[in-house]
């Protein structure tokens, strides 16, 4: 016995940031089509960069450079200033375009900019369950969720997002079914069981390290906190300095790893005896940071994330100050200790767990006793490695592949996806954290929102034609 099943001309598989600014864009600029959006957290227009409750999870860039539009880029603060009363009604004081605001303000800006679009477009439907399985349909595709609703939808939108951190590489992994290994930052229950008085271990020393270092602050009044990082780098804070956006204007870039960092040293030098500082000259390369990347071969872009990645990162992807202070505050007081080195082995010996790691500034191995390990390594980047039903499938059907580098999914300019037998798909399309491989910049504020308006200015040139003489949006399969 045949069924109906519904039809849309775009669906959004993912509602964070991007996925919630195309579907926006799509509200706008064709409120006639039909578009669907589906989150598994079901924290539309928050997803997980900005789902947090906890006020001193802050932003890492100034409020003033995070409007959601390109091409109004002051809108965020806009939104701020009219609702300053109901902010300070809530403790928040500090609300200036110079403020680094708490993730979950930002997170409501984005969700009320998607409300807004589906009630004036009337077309946007949410989704709220995970979207398992999408498969080729005749000209279009069939998605599954996870509730049980199966739709089709011409042009399929992947706004993945970054995914948990991956399990930690070391001599036996069985140590990754303890319950002493914590392998989620952001939830509360790994909060609740690591703020009691024993020592902890946490693996990574990144944002999301600081992430967790904020919320342990306060309610961990005993134990030290054992951080074990490659490079021993935090990332670094920001501060106040004048841009020079015209510094590297009309500059050749050289295509080797090696040579750019001896430019990048040797301007920040230069930038230094001059008064200007170090800031400037990062911010400056950000316009080209995608054409420097792509201008570099393969093996370089593998010798840069070899060696200079992590050092990049804490300097271009840099924290609020009183973020930093947090943790300068626990190291003050010997309650966080930071090892620069690789672990190379964590047994579970109840009750607790035996890391041993190798430390390059002793050139030694030494061994703690910790009562739990919270991976805070960054988002798991291989997608041959996901254990995301959805990734798994698009994989086995060959819909899409990992990218050279193994660092996102691989694609075309647009967007396209890049099936595994080396074609452009003409209906799956990805933005964000997906693009790493093509495009490295792509996980801020400023080149999502550009990415997220020009998708959807793609797709609505591309249902143009596909969709004349086929008004009707139910099918019998």
């Amino acid at each position: 016995m045949s069924k109906k099943i519904e039809h849309f001309d775009v669906a959004i598989v993912g509602a964070g940031f991007s996925g919630s600014m195309v579907a926006v864009h799509l509200a706008r600029i064709a409120p006639n089509l039909r578009v669907v959006i589906g989150d598994k957290d079901r924290a539309f227009g928050r997803g997980v960069a900005y789902g947090t409750n906890r006020l001193r999870h802050l932003l890492n860039v100034p409020a003033g450079k995070m409007s959601a539009f390109p091409d109004a880029p002051d809108d965020f603060a806009k939104w701020l200033a009219a609702r300053r009363h109901a902010f300070k009604n809530v403790g928040i004081e500090a609300i200036s375009p110079d403020d680094f605001l708490p993730r979950r303000v930002y997170g409501t800006y984005i969700r009320q900019i998607l409300e807004k679009g589906r009630r004036a477009s009337g077309n946007l439907e949410f989704l709220r369950s995970q979207v398992l399985d999408i498969e080729p349909w005749g000209d279009r595709l069939h998605l599954t969720a996870e509730n049980g609703t199966a739709f089709t939808a011409w042009r399929v939108v992947l706004a993945l997002g970054n995914f948990p951190p991956g399990d930690p590489h070391v001599h036996d992994s069985s140590f990754h079914r303890s319950p002493r290994y914590l392998s989620d930052p952001w939830s509360q229950e790994t909060v609740r069981r690591i703020s009691r008085n024993d020592d902890i271990l946490i693996l990574g020393s990144g944002l999301t390290a600081l992430d967790l270092l904020v919320s342990l602050d306060g309610i961990k009044s005993r134990g030290i906190i054992h951080v074990i990082s490659r490079h021993g780098l935090f990332p670094q804070p920001h501060a106040r300095h004048e841009p020079q956006p015209r510094w590297f204007a009309d500059r050749v870039f050289p295509t080797t790893t090696r040579a750019l960092l001896r430019l990048v040293r040797a301007e920040v030098i230069k930038a230094g005896e001059n008064g200007i500082d170090w800031r400037a000259i990062i911010d400056a390369l950000r316009p080209h940071n995608q054409r420097i990347w792509q201008s570099l071969p393969l093996p370089e872009r593998r010798r840069f994330m070899r060696h200079l990645r992590t050092l990049w990162e804490s300097h271009r992807h840099r924290a609020a100050p009183d973020v930093l202070s947090v943790k300068d505050a626990m190291i003050a007081r010997s309650r966080l200790l930071l090892h620069r080195g690789h672990v190379r082995s964590i047994v579970d010996i109840n009750p607790g767990l035996e890391v041993t790691f190798y430390n390059r500034a002793a050139m030694r191995e030494r061994t703690l006793r910790v009562a739990y390990a919270v991976n805070c390594t960054g988002p798991e980047c291989n997608y041959q490695k996901l254990k995301s039903p959805l990734v798994i499938n698009l994989l086995a059907r060959g819909l899409i592949r990992p990218d050279p580098l193994f660092i996102g999914i691989d694609t075309v300019p647009g967007g396209a996806v890049i099936d595994y037998l080396d074609a452009p798909s003409a209906n799956i399309f990805t933005l964000g954290s997906t693009e790493k491989g093509r495009l490295f910049e792509t996980t801020a504020v400023p080149e999502l929102r550009v990415q997220a308006r020009d998708l959807a200015v793609r797709l609505c040139e591309d249902l143009s034609g596909a969709t004349q003489g086929d008004p009707v949006h139910q099918y019998q399969i």
